[in-house]
C-alpha cells in the first residue's frame, strides 16, 4: 500500500497554502481603517488592538502550517506506512488493537505539535489581561479536553474502520448518517456533562434581568424560560453569552463578566441577541447544514481512498489511513473557513437586526458593540480578507453599520 499525491489532495494544498499566504500578508500589512471607524472608536483604541491581534493571528497560522507540514511529510514521505506496520506488528496481527495502537501514537504527536501554541495562547490572554488563570487550572482544563478528545476520537476512529472495511462502496453513507444523529446527541450531552465538568451554571433569579427576558419574550414571541449565569470570571475577564441547543435543550447562557461589568441597557441587548438566536432556530439550522457538509466531506474522502489508497483487492485498510484522514480534515475545516463564516455571520447580523425590533432601540445595540470591541481589545475594522476568511461573527464596525441602516 501507498499514499498517491493526486489532483485532489494537490488542489486541497494548493488553497490551504494560498489561504495561508494572504492571511499572512494581510497580518502582516498595515491596515488603514475608515473614517467612519473613529465616529466610535477613539485612535488609541484601534491602534492598541492592533500588536494583539498581529500576535494571535500569526499563532494560528503558525500551528495550522506547522500541523500541514508535518502530516504531509508523514502521510506521503512514507513514514505513517512504516509507522503502521510497526503497529501492526506489536499488536500481533489484531487488526483494531493495531489501529487503536496507531491512533493513540499519532494522536500523541499532534498533540505535542499544538501544545506550545496552546500555552503560548494561553500565556498571551495573560499578558494581556483577558486571562486570570493560574497555570496549575489551564493544564486541568487541557488535560480534562485531551481525555474528552482521545475517548471521542478514538470511539468514532474503530468505527470509521469497521464501516470503512464492511461496506467498502456505502460507507462514507453511514458514516455521515452516523455523525449527524452524533451533533443531534450533542445538544442533549453536552449542556447536561460536558460544560459543568469546566464551569457552574445557575439559574438567574435576579428580578430586574427575569424582568428584562419577559420583555423580550413577549417582543420575539417565544417563551424563554431557561436563562443561566456561568461563572466565566474564574478564567476570564471577557463578556459573553450564548445560545445553546434546540426544543427542550434550548437555553441562553450569559457569563457573569458580563452582568457585573455592563450596564442593564446593555445586558438587556446582549439578552436579545441571544432571544433572536432561539427564535430563529440558529443552532438547529446550523445542525442541518453542517449534515450536508459531513454529507459532501466523506463523499470527497470516500473517493480520495479510492483514487490515492492503492492496495491490494482483498486486503483491509491499514492503520496508517488514520493520518490520511487527519491530514484530510485538516486541509478541508480550513479550505472550508470562508463558507462556515460566512454562514455563521450571516445567522449573526439576522440576530443583531432582530435584537434592534426586539429592542426598540438601535443606540443600546451600537453601546454594547462600542463597549465590547474596547474591553475585549477587537479589531473593529479587520482586513476584508481576514474577515471573510477567519471572522465567525462580524467585525464591530460592520456591526454597528448594519444596525445603523436597520428600520425599528
Amino acid at each position: 500500500m501507498y499514499v498517491k499525491f493526486n489532483k485532489i489532495w494537490f488542489l486541497l494544498t494548493f488553497v490551504a497554502l494560498l489561504f495561508s499566504s494572504l492571511y499572512i500578508y494581510y497580518t502582516l500589512t498595515p491596515n488603514i481603517v475608515s473614517q467612519d471607524v473613529y465616529k466610535f472608536f477613539s485612535h488609541y483604541t484601534v491602534e492598541k488592538s492592533i500588536p494583539y491581534h498581529k500576535e494571535n493571528r500569526l499563532l494560528y497560522i503558525s500551528s495550522f502550517l506547522v500541523q500541514l507540514i508535518f502530516l504531509l511529510w508523514f502521510v506521503f514521505g512514507g513514514l505513517s506506512i512504516k509507522l503502521s506496520k510497526i503497529c501492526e506488528r506489536i499488536s500481533g496481527k489484531h487488526y483494531y488493537l493495531s489501529v487503536f495502537i496507531f491512533f493513540l501514537l499519532l494522536w500523541i504527536i499532534l498533540k505535542l505539535l499544538s501544545l506550545p501554541f496552546s500555552f503560548y495562547s494561553y500565556r498571551l490572554q495573560v499578558k494581556w489581561g483577558f486571562s486570570v488563570q493560574t497555570i496549575q487550572s489551564w493544564w486541568l482544563d487541557y488535560i480534562k479536553n485531551s481525555l474528552i478528545d482521545i475517548v471521542l476520537s478514538s470511539v468514532g476512529i474503530v468505527l470509521l474502520f469497521f464501516a470503512i472495511n464492511k461496506f467498502q462502496k456505502t460507507w462514507w453513507v453511514y458514516a455521515s448518517i452516523f455523525l449527524t444523529a452524533m451533533l443531534f446527541l450533542q445538544n442533549f450531552i453536552w449542556p447536561s456533562f460536558i460544560a459543568p465538568m469546566f464551569n457552574k451554571f445557575t439559574p438567574i433569579t435576579d428580578p430586574t434581568i427575569l424582568s428584562m427576558v419577559n420583555d423580550i419574550s413577549k417582543n420575539a414571541g417565544i417563551k424563554i424560560d431557561r436563562v443561566e449565569e456561568m461563572d466565566a470570571s474564574r478564567r476570564t475577564t471577557l463578556a459573553n453569552a450564548y445560545f445553546y441547543g434546540f426544543g427542550s435543550t434550548s437555553k441562553i447562557v450569559l457569563y457573569d463578566t458580563l452582568l457585573k461589568k455592563y450596564p442593564q441597557n446593555e445586558i438587556k441587548a446582549v439578552i436579545a441577541h441571544e432571544a433572536a438566536h432561539w427564535k430563529e432556530n440558529h443552532v438547529l439550522k446550523s445542525i442541518i447544514i453542517g449534515s450536508f457538509g459531513i454529507f459532501i466531506i466523506f463523499f470527497i474522502f470516500n473517493i480520495l481512498l479510492k483514487t490515492s489508497i492503492i492496495k491490494a483487492q482483498s486486503l483491509r485498510y491499514s492503520p496508517y489511513i488514520i493520518s490520511v484522514f487527519y491530514l484530510f480534515m485538516l486541509l478541508v475545516n480550513f479550505d472550508t473557513n470562508p463558507i462556515q463564516n460566512f454562514v455563521s455571520r450571516q445567522m449573526e447580523r439576522q440576530a443583531d437586526l432582530l435584537s434592534v425590533q426586539y429592542l426598540h432601540d438601535k443606540n443600546a445595540v451600537i453601546k454594547l458593540q462600542v463597549d465590547l470591541a474596547e474591553k475585549s481589545l477587537s479589531d473593529v475594522e479587520p482586513p476584508k480578507f481576514i474577515e471573510w476568511f477567519s471572522y465567525t461573527h462580524p467585525s464591530a464596525m460592520n456591526r454597528i453599520r448594519t444596525v445603523e441602516k436597520s428600520k425599528i
